[in-house]
């Protein structure tokens, strides 16, 4: 199972003048590019490891092969336990693939995307979610891709915070209120609805991470899976 995210502190940090400093460095040394090492800006931990997880699941999802089960799991809780501010805006419109999940069984829409059938079509079949934020609430829609666009189903709802944090993780109460299954022009109604809850544990404009903590409508997931997700126009641009 997944263990639950961890909450830090944040810490403050206090920059003195450099200008007596800066004095004293030669004149090419503050031309840009000459900078000596103490000025030059590094990566956090943080943006370092979200970067190598998203070239870690990008590249698995690409290749149609599970990525470094051991690597992966350590960035999720690295970046899980981070955090980092949440902010609806960065949270993001359009389509999010799932490109990587743990804590829980392989979901049921998971394994339809991926069956051995789906490695005869041209690309990947693309499973996800949009979230969408305005002033009359929110709305999810979750899609999943059979045979590619072709046959897929999805399954929408609305959504709200439960609390006002401003940080990750951050919990939204879900309500499904129906589906659908789509077969080439056809549409048919699925009957499905019901109450999910959903946590985020690290959102940025490249990467979120979710976690279920209820078992959703029909099981299609069970409780405790985390999601991973890219937005679709860093996996998928032909899909965009």
């Amino acid at each position: 199972g997944s263990s639950a995210p961890i909450r830090s502190m944040g810490c403050l940090c206090m920059l003195r003048p450099a200008s007596a400093l800066l004095l004293l460095l030669p004149a090419t040394s503050l031309r840009v590019g000459g900078l000596p090492k103490l000025f030059q800006r590094t990566a956090s931990p943080v943006t370092a490891r979200e970067a190598a997880l998203v070239s870690l699941l990008s590249d698995a999802f690409s290749a149609r092969e599970p990525p470094n089960e051991a690597a992966a799991v350590a960035a999720v809780r690295d970046l899980s336990s981070a955090c980092v501010p949440f902010d609806a805006a960065r949270f993001g419109d359009g389509l999010w693939i799932t490109v990587y999940t743990c804590g829980a069984e392989t979901p049921r829409w998971q394994r339809l995307a991926q069956s051995r059938a789906s490695r005869l079509l041209p690309s990947p079949n693309v499973a996800g979610q949009r979230y969408s934020f305005s002033d009359d609430g929110g709305r999810v829609l979750n899609y999943a891709e059979l045979v590619g666009a072709a046959l897929h189903i999805t399954a929408g709802g609305a959504f709200e915070a439960v609390d006002a944090a401003q940080r990750c993780p951050k919990d939204f109460s879900v309500q499904i209120d129906g589906g659908t299954v789509c077969v080439g022009g056809l549409t048919l109604a699925l009957p499905i609805s019901g109450p999910g809850y959903l946590r985020v544990l690290y959102t940025s404009p490249a990467i979120r991470i979710l976690t279920s903590l209820t078992r959703s409508p029909d099981r299609w997931e069970d409780a405790g899976l985390v999601a991973v997700q890219l937005p679709a126009e860093r996996v998928a641009p032909d899909w965009v």
